[in-house]
């Protein structure tokens, strides 16, 4: 704004000039503008959710295809295997397992649904334990890598350990080797209840 110029005799006392106008397209213009931002920004919500992860994978212990083959059927978590163990009198197959573990679904697919050992797990106690369901059967147990496989007697007796993916030939030789010794500590307590 430039300052006012002195006044000269008979000429009237000039004014500053007005500020310059935009022209009234331009004013429109820009105010549909400035409207079409606040319209779309006001289309935009913030929510404030909380993610959920997705359920657990389950791990399939028998391929999809041939119906015929059977799984192994298992108890979840160890204190419920354990006296279904003690109350029929069966050695255990335990699997100590983890849903975000690679290798627990490769045995999974692999050695768990070997025909051999599905017939002889329904001579056994299938126990699984999920590591993050289960933490404190795993501290019990000593775990600290997955899968860890264990053959033991209907009382709790570790007889056999694998850390890893074992085969399906040692987990069947194993198991066989364990239902002799059930059968006889089956036989041993049923002996004095046939003598009385």
């Amino acid at each position: 704004m430039s300052p006012p110029m002195p006044s000269s005799p008979g000429l009237p006392a000039s004014r500053p000039s007005p500020a310059p106008r935009l022209p009234a397209g331009r004013w429109l213009a820009g105010g549909a503008t400035l409207l079409g931002l606040l319209v779309v920004w006001r289309s935009f919500e913030i929510r404030d959710e909380t993610a959920t992860s997705p359920l657990p994978r389950k791990v399939r212990l028998a391929p999809a295809a041939p119906e015929s083959q059977a799984a192994l059927e298992c108890v979840e978590g160890y204190a419920d295997g354990a006296r279904r163990a003690a109350a029929e009198n069966r050695p255990m197959l335990v699997i100590f397992r983890a849903s975000w573990c690679h290798w627990c679904a490769e045995f999974a697919q692999g050695p768990l649904i070997d025909r051999r050992l599905v017939g002889l797990s329904r001579h056994f106690t299938c126990v699984m334990i999920d590591a993050d369901r289960h933490p404190a059967d795993c501290r019990r147990f000593g775990v600290r890598e997955f899968p860890t496989v264990i053959v033991a007697n209907a009382d709790g007796t570790e007889r056999r350990r694998w850390t890893g993916c074992p085969s399906a030939d040692d987990l069947v030789t194993a198991m066989v080797e364990t239902l002799p010794a059930a059968r006889m500590a089956a036989a041993e307590t049923d002996e004095p209840a046939a003598t009385r």
